[in-house]
């Protein structure tokens, strides 16, 4: 298509920039641009690739990179989107799963007088609630070994590259869940599609950091959550389909149109400036912020950060080296603690399962586990707008109270109707956790992820968030993982009440250890870490200094 412009419409593609001179940079590899100003870029050997990327902004009309970086913006993180898909996916099939071995079950009780030896005859094609808190789990496991390691395979095979191959083991996961004839082939096919969970969580960020304008980055950033919750409400959606191999053909279509989509756009500039190919990041770069931006003042300044950051980079043990920095990293997994605690992945997992088993609501359970998933978009949509405005700990304190007070209602209505043998339909379980999905979605789900760009020095940052990610997707697993045992040791009804405490004991920390972080530099949340309190009296007093000197 572009060749075909080309030809015939040369007017409106532009006349390929010159490559400027500039001084060594100590981040390239050996490379040099070839070349003086004076030649033309297509003199000197610039690739197809590279003419390709200029010429796209000059064809799309986007002169001001904004609609670009939105766009791209929502391609890469597809990735999220993806695996919204993976986490819905236990919600509707894990009922079908198990429903087969309970039906298969009831049929042989019937036939065969002793029930226990009947049901060891049930066949591989169901699977026993043990065996689908693994299934669900393991997905989780998976995303710790995603998470760890991908923050280092970025840097030395590019932010593109490594989120582009990650669709692979997405699309395999897929297929050994739709073809396994026994539970081990869904156990591999979960843990495999987790690592690229994990991986998306960990690769994702430093990509829209790199392409994002600073105004518009904690609105990019938070694309994330969004497509995330967009992913959980479609696996909820799909679920309607009522077959497991259709619904694992439905997930696998979106790692499938992520990397259609995104094998299109650019490497990220910054990668681009740490190899030494300065002219391809400038073109990269130039895709992103339009035509009618100036990108050189942009490009020094990226090139001077891959400078710092080369010079000052920090290993994984250099991590626990300071103080400021061992605090931050106290905070960082705190708050994925009581993430964790807060019995959301539970709720999202076992969605289904909840409004089935253990409620009894007006409402088909799939319809209900709908219901949710849309509070989660909606919710997660409009955090974005409140965290522009609100404070972070006004939204994390007031998330956890209110997360804690449904939950703790919802426990007493369970309790209430357990010693009542009342089975009558409400909407109140339904109505309690949209509301606690929604109050997750403003403060205790999105704020841990955005506070490790602000809590950490750039140089620690990536690394810093990969431990934070393993360490949260290991939480996760354990969570899912047991929270049908503790359903079945102490009921539902206290199940609920643990995860209501939870939320208390979050909000006791964030309210002594948590600081606050909107509008205030890294220096000051460094200080503070390292117990320098700089209040306004004491910058009073040397103000009074001064003047009583002149």
């Amino acid at each position: 298509m572009r060749a075909i412009l080309m030809d015939f419409c040369p007017g409106v593609l532009r006349k390929p920039e010159t490559v400027e001179e500039t001084e060594p940079d100590p981040t390239t590899k050996g490379e040099e641009e070839a070349g003086s100003s004076s030649e033309p870029a297509d003199k000197n050997g610039m690739s197809k690739v590279l003419k390709r990327l200029e010429t796209v902004p000059d064809i799309k009309r986007d002169t001001s990179g904004i609609t670009t970086q939105y766009i791209a913006a929502g391609i890469v993180n597809l990735g999220a989107f993806a695996a919204g898909v993976c986490v819905a996916w236990s919600s509707t099939a894990i009922p079908l799963l198990t429903s087969t071995q309970n039906e298969i079950a009831q049929i042989s009780d019937l036939l065969i007088p002793n029930a226990t030896h009947s049901r060891q005859m049930v066949p591989k094609t169901g699977i026993s609630d043990s065996q689908a808190s693994w299934v669900a789990s393991l997905l989780c496991l998976g995303a710790v070994f995603g998470a760890v390691p991908t923050g280092l395979i970025s840097e030395y095979f590019g932010r593109k590259k490594t989120l582009l191959y990650l669709a692979l083991p997405l699309v395999v996961s897929w297929i050994l869940v739709a073809s396994s004839p026994n539970v081990y082939g869904l156990y591999v096919g979960r843990f495999v599609g987790g690592v690229a969970v994990g991986a998306f969580s960990v690769a994702i960020p430093p990509y829209i950091e790199d392409i994002a304008e600073k105004h518009m980055l904690p609105t990019l950033a938070n694309f994330y959550h969004v497509h995330f919750a967009c992913g959980v409400l479609f696996g909820y959606i799909i679920g309607m389909v009522q077959s497991t191999s259709w619904l694992s053909v439905l997930c696998a279509s979106i790692p499938v149109a992520f990397f259609i989509a995104f094998i299109f756009l650019p490497e990220s500039p910054g990668y681009l400036i740490s190899q030494g190919k300065s002219s391809e990041a400038k073109a990269a770069l130039q895709y992103f912020r339009g035509i009618d931006n100036d990108i050189d003042s942009e490009i020094k300044a990226l090139k001077e950060h891959i400078r710092n950051s080369a010079k000052n980079r920090v290993t994984f043990k250099e991590l626990f080296g300071t103080r400021s920095t061992l605090k931050a990293l106290f905070v960082s997994f705190a708050l994925m603690i009581f993430q964790q605690m807060s019995g959301i992945f539970p709720i999202l997992f076992y969605a289904e399962k909840i409004f089935s088993v253990t409620f009894s609501i007006p409402l088909t359970p799939l319809g209900a586990a709908i219901i949710l998933g849309f509070c989660l978009v909606s919710s997660t949509y409009f955090s974005t707008f409140l965290l522009k405005k609100i404070r972070r700990r006004v939204l994390l304190l007031s998330s956890y109270a209110a997360m804690s007070i449904s939950l703790g209602s919802l426990a007493v209505y369970y309790h209430l109707k357990a010693s009542n043998g009342n089975n009558s339909n409400t909407w109140l379980p339904l109505l309690t956790l949209c509301l606690f999905v929604t109050v997750y979605a403003v403060g205790a789900g999105p704020i841990p992820w955005l506070m490790l760009r602000e809590i950490f020095p750039q140089n620690v940052t990536r690394r810093a968030t990969a431990i934070t990610a393993g360490f949260h997707w290991f939480l996760a697993f354990g969570v899912v993982k047991l929270y049908q045992n503790l359903e079945e040791m102490v009921k539902p009804g206290w199940t609920l009440w643990h995860f209501s405490v939870s939320c208390v004991i979050a909000l006791i920390f964030i309210y002594f250890f948590v600081p606050e972080t909107k509008g205030r530099t890294l220096e000051e949340i460094q200080d503070e870490f390292d117990g320098i309190h700089k209040g306004k009296a004491h910058r009073h007093f040397i103000e009074v200094e001064t003047v009583v000197e002149v």
